[in-house]
């Protein structure tokens, strides 16, 4: 009952993740949809019985996402970075020390790494015009131990953060509402990739590789997400997408009872 007790309280503190960005999408009601795209289609009708052949403009309640509906997917650019996990990041004799290694605390010591500024893409003003999609892709090996005399809950997250920098933001009037200070010219996006916890007996080992990959659904930005959750004004947000937008990489996360970790983000950014 205590090591169930423990273990839960533990699983709840270490999965416990910053705030992340919203890429998740709340469809209109069904009734709203089903509304909205009967209206279109007598529209279209009557468009059709008149001799128009134009289309009219989508709806949010008709497709979902109007801004880039239509549009053709933009190949932007691509980044990639790494943190290896040690319990010793001794460089060989000669060679310089690995500026991507962290060191492990000894077990069962917990070990909380962020690895900053480990990749970045500048994109030119008017690369996309409503919304950045990210197309990320972790592989990730890690080793759990136990080599110690008693049961460990053992603990690793790693999460990439995204800083996305614009002169847009640099409007001191512009508040963050997540932090409830001004931009200072950056948005910092975490988007949660995967975490692992649970209970390991002494002598327990355990070596697994994971990959994945997480692709846009409401987008790493967009123009909606600028005006709804950011406070932009329409304006604003039509600025930003004009505007160069520089992204950079960081990994941050946390390991326990881990001896040693790969880790590898890749990010493909695509825009309409």
């Amino acid at each position: 009952m205590i090591r169930s007790t423990l273990f839960l309280a533990v699983l709840a503190t270490g999965l416990a993740a910053p705030a992340s960005a919203d890429d998740t999408f709340r469809s209109p009601s069904v009734a709203d949809s089903k509304g909205a795209g009967k209206l279109a289609a007598a529209r279209a009708d009557r468009a059709a019985k008149a001799g128009r052949i134009s289309p009219a403009a989508v709806t949010v309640e008709e497709v979902g996402d109007a801004g880039s509906f239509g549009k053709p997917v933009k190949w932007l650019g691509l980044m990639s970075g790494f943190v290896y996990l040690s319990t010793d990041c001794t460089p060989p004799a000669g060679e310089p020390a690995d500026p991507n290694c962290v060191t492990l605390n000894p077990a069962p010591a917990t070990t909380v790494f962020n690895a900053v500024d480990l990749a970045s893409i500048t994109l030119p003003g008017k690369s996309s015009q409503t919304l950045l999609c990210h197309w990320q892709t972790p592989i990730v090996s890690y080793r759990f131990a136990n080599d110690t005399l008693s049961a460990q809950i053992a603990n690793f997250r790693a999460t990439p953060r995204y800083r996305i920098e614009s002169e847009v933001l640099d409007d001191p009037a512009l508040i963050n509402p997540s932090t409830g200070v001004a931009f200072g010219g950056q948005l910092e996006l975490p988007l949660t990739a995967f975490a692992k916890s649970k209970l390991v007996e002494p002598g327990y080992f355990e070596s697994e590789t994971l990959t994945s990959t997480r692709m846009c659904i409401g987008g790493l930005v967009s123009k909606a997400s600028l005006v709804d959750q950011y406070g932009l004004t329409e304006a604003q947000a039509t600025q930003f997408f004009r505007k160069p937008i520089t992204i950079t990489l960081s990994i941050s996360g946390q390991a326990r009872m881990v001896d040693n970790a790969n880790i590898n983000f890749g990010t493909r950014i695509t825009g309409d």
